[in-house]
């Protein structure tokens, strides 16, 4: 099971209930409305998965509701209250009694050793982890689990869950050429993983204590933890494992990493910890998600004279021109599907490298997954059935908003922006509706360009819903 999956069975559980609501006026008590809009349709189209959030905190994207973590940026963070920043410059060798004179420069032309930075942490001073960059994650766009209140990624590459990761489970990695590869699945252990991570949220840990200054243990700033000790162990076959211990009071966290044990693996560890924060501090200046919540402006009611107007199970509406219909399948009944001609992305085919661990896939599979995608915006209307209103407020989802459509008594939007390298690739709306006066329940999916003209196109159209009879 991929790690991004951890939820699969739920989300079997949750097919099966839309199934059985096929044939009845009201829908399962357990549906979750924004999931069911999200997978009713097509696979989630990004350029790269986007990952789950764990220890009972809601799926952050898979279903469409995107991280909005609380906090804002900090900028021109000052130090934290006690912090005591220091640094030892390498022991100078012995000096002649003639200690004015220019000492020579090194034979090899090599610099001098980089000094030593200290930070006091948890009541004690350690060495600063060096080489450490924040927030060095893949296509440049951040995907965090969380933890109790701690945010974190797993490095690039496939990983996948063993066991369940919201109770202590691990995270492991399987490199390209591992036998296993591509299918270890829900059978898999950790004996099988090149590298793990295992993840444990603990609490009354206040006489947690700091290893001494010399002892090898090292630290790293993290804005809101009085305590962060690193220990890297002794190797261990072809890993060198690891313990990060995280401290916010009374609450705690133990990691335990099994990274490879070379430069790569070294890479990796720094890179992980370099992505820890804690919810409580906010996101910190060098998060860019890759996945936020716009705040949509007022939605002006009007269609323009060069949109093309449409209907689908009452809802009426208007697309600009040029806009192509095809019906689709749905979980309730025939749902339809527009598509413009402007494509938001393009997402890239299945690399060779990757298809020829799919043992099980027949060659125009195969074919048809390398291929190249264009993924033009668009526009999914599922209908339901007549009756009353099926949706409830999505409050869990920070950018949840009511809006006016005429006709209807029940109007939600979740919208979600896309980003990629630090700007707004695509727009996705999930949108609820309920038809007044026990009419039709419907759903829609709305992607539009992360340019100007698609968030001014999505204004509009939010603007043609007109749901009167």
């Amino acid at each position: 099971m991929n790690v991004h999956d951890i939820h699969s069975k739920q989300d079997a559980e949750m097919l099966a209930g839309l199934r059985a609501a096929g044939s009845t006026i009201q829908p399962p008590g357990s549906l979750d409305p924004t999931a069911m809009a999200v997978r009713a349709v097509r696979t989630v189209r990004r350029r790269r998965v986007v990952v789950a959030a764990t220890a009972g905190l809601a799926a952050l994207a898979l279903t469409g509701a995107g991280i909005g973590a609380a906090g804002a940026i900090y900028a021109d963070r000052e130090p934290l209250p006690g912090t005591d920043r220091s640094t030892a410059a390498p022991t100078p060798a012995s000096e002649s009694p003639s200690a004015d004179r220019t000492p020579d420069p090194s034979p090899s032309g090599e610099p001098e050793a980089a000094a030593t930075e200290y930070l006091r942490t948890g009541g004690g001073v350690l060495p600063v982890l060096p080489g450490v960059e924040r927030g060095v994650v893949e296509d440049g766009g951040h995907s965090p689990y969380i933890l109790g209140g701690l945010w974190y990624e797993v490095p690039p590459g496939g990983w996948i869950g063993v066991g369940d990761v919201n109770a202590g489970g691990v995270a492991g990695w399987l490199a390209p050429d591992h036998p296993e590869a591509g299918g270890l699945g829900e059978t898999g252990t950790i004996d099988d993983m090149d590298a793990t991570i295992e993840l444990r949220n603990v609490f009354d840990v206040a006489d947690w204590t700091v290893p001494a200054k010399d002892s090898g243990a090292t630290t790293l700033e993290i804005e809101g933890a009085d305590l962060v000790v690193i220990e890297q162990h002794e190797r261990d076959g072809a890993v060198r494992p690891a313990t990060i211990r995280l401290r916010n009071g009374d609450e705690g966290w133990i990691i335990e990493t099994r990274f490879a044990a070379n430069a790569q693996g070294d890479a990796m560890l720094r890179n992980f910890v370099g992505n820890l924060w804690l919810k409580e501090s906010g996101e910190p200046d060098w998060y860019q998600p890759e996945f936020s919540s716009p705040v949509l402006d007022a939605i002006e009611h009007e269609v323009p004279a060069d949109w093309v107007r449409t209907e689908h199970n009452g809802l009426k509406f208007a697309l600009p021109e040029g806009w192509v219909a095809k019906e689709t399948e749905g979980e309730f009944s025939p749902g339809v599907e527009w598509t413009g001609p402007t494509v938001m992305y393009t997402q890239p085919g299945v690399d060779a490298e990757t298809l020829e661990l799919w043992t099980d896939a027949s060659k125009e599979e195969k074919a048809r997954a390398a291929q190249d995608m264009p993924l033009p915006e668009r526009v999914y209307v599922q209908g339901g059935k007549p009756g009353g209103n099926w949706w409830s407020r999505s409050m869990d989802a920070p950018q949840s908003q009511m809006i006016d459509v005429p006709g209807a008594d029940y109007a939600e939007v979740l919208p979600t922006a896309y980003n990629a390298d630090g700007e707004v690739d695509h727009y996705w709306v999930d949108i609820y509706l309920h038809q007044e006066d026990q009419g039709e329940n419907l759903f829609l999916v709305v992607e539009f360009d992360g340019t100007e003209q698609g968030l001014d196109d999505l204004h509009t159209f939010l603007g043609t819903l007109d749901f009167r009879r």
